[in-house]
C-alpha cells in the first residue's frame, strides 16, 4: 500500500479543463489523458513550496 502525502512541498495536483476533475498523477493514465471524459490537455497544479506574503496598502489604516 503506498502513502501519498496531502499537504507538502511534493504535493501535485492534475486539474482538467474540461470536466473540472481535480486528481492525483497516479490516476492519470501513461497517455496523460483526464480519466474521466478523456481530455488531451491535463492542467498540473501545485500546492506546495508557496510562501504567503502580506500585501500593505496604504489606503487600509
Amino acid at each position: 500500500m503506498r502513502i501519498i502525502p496531502l499537504r507538502g512541498a511534493t504535493v501535485a495536483w492534475f486539474k482538467c479543463p474540461a470536466c473540472r476533475l481535480k486528481c492525483r498523477p497516479t490516476a492519470v493514465g501513461p497517455d496523460g489523458h483526464c480519466p474521466r471524459c478523456g481530455e488531451t490537455r491535463m492542467l498540473k497544479l501545485s500546492f506546495g513550496g508557496r510562501t504567503t506574503q502580506s500585501t500593505s496598502d496604504g489606503d487600509r489604516g
